[in-house]
């Protein structure tokens, strides 16, 4: 970081979240602060920080969360002005992935990466679609398991496969599907002792990296790991949501059927 921010201590963390309880457009932020307070409270030793560059953030909940053991920052405001929170960026430099931001801050996020001496072909958003599912429909999923299938949550011995078959995997992001599975709920399908499908919960609180093995495909797997990750949210009172990249047009038609709807689209923006 080039200049000081404030510091939001933990404590106040709860208080934080809870800003964003009612802006259902800006709905990601509660989960990812939840995150956060989850994560902290698992393993205090982990190197997790919000700052503010806004005395005023009790009021308008401008904040970046950072997490740099995943070497990802978070970042949200309530205010029309984007340029407080372009000021609090610009305290990062561009090493950092800006994660799971709403559509309507991107402008900000894209203007921070050209604010670090890149051009915008040196900056690469990855968007999704925001998908969004109520508690009650997901409580009515069907979870029966077929035949010779068992579920349980992911191990660590697990992050090499998952990383292996993820689209999006690049250097070192097995560390990341490592402290996904380490910190988050997790949904593993197995055929005897062979993980053959899983979902993941994001920082964001969001499903996702959700994959079936090719031997395993065309059964319902892959919704099946869906509904027992929502169900599983919804009965323990956390809102269900989940990214899909634009380009996957299987999986967006998979989540319409299961009676998800879109409701924003969200990016993780990177230096190439």
């Amino acid at each position: 970081m080039q200049t000081k921010l404030i510091e939001i201590p933990f404590e106040k963390w709860p208080q934080l979240r809870n800003l964003y309880q009612h802006n259902k457009n800006r709905a990601i932020s509660y989960n990812t602060i939840q995150t956060f307070i989850d994560w902290a409270k698992k393993d205090p030793n982990l190197p997790l920080k919000i700052y503010t560059p806004s005395r005023e953030w009790e009021v308008d909940g401008t904040y970046v969360a950072a997490a740099p053991m995943i070497k990802q920052i978070f970042c949200n405001t309530l205010k029309d002005d984007y340029n407080i929170l372009l000021t609090a960026l610009n305290c990062f430099d561009n090493s950092h992935m800006v994660g799971g931001t709403p559509e309507h801050l991107m402008p900000a996020v894209e203007q921070h990466f050209l604010d670090s001496g890149l051009t915008k072909d040196q900056i690469m958003p990855t968007g999704t679609c925001w998908h969004h599912i109520t508690r009650e429909e997901a409580l009515k999923f069907d979870t029966d398991l077929p035949e010779n299938i068992t579920t349980k949550g992911l191990s660590e011995c697990h992050a090499e496969q998952v990383n292996r078959v993820w689209p999006h995997r690049s250097e070192g992001s097995v560390k990341f599907v490592k402290h996904l599975i380490k910190y988050n709920k997790s949904v593993g399908l197995f055929d005897g002792d062979k993980l053959v499908a899983w979902c993941l919960l994001l920082p964001l609180g969001s499903l996702g990296l959700l994959q079936v093995e090719e031997s395993h495909r065309r059964i319902g797997l892959g919704k099946l790991a869906v509904k027992l990750m929502s169900k599983y949210l919804a009965e323990n009172g956390v809102d269900i949501t989940a990214s899909v990249v634009f380009a996957n047009v299987p999986s967006r038609s998979m989540f319409k059927q299961l009676g998800f709807t879109i409701i924003d689209n969200v990016y993780w923006t990177s230096k190439k």
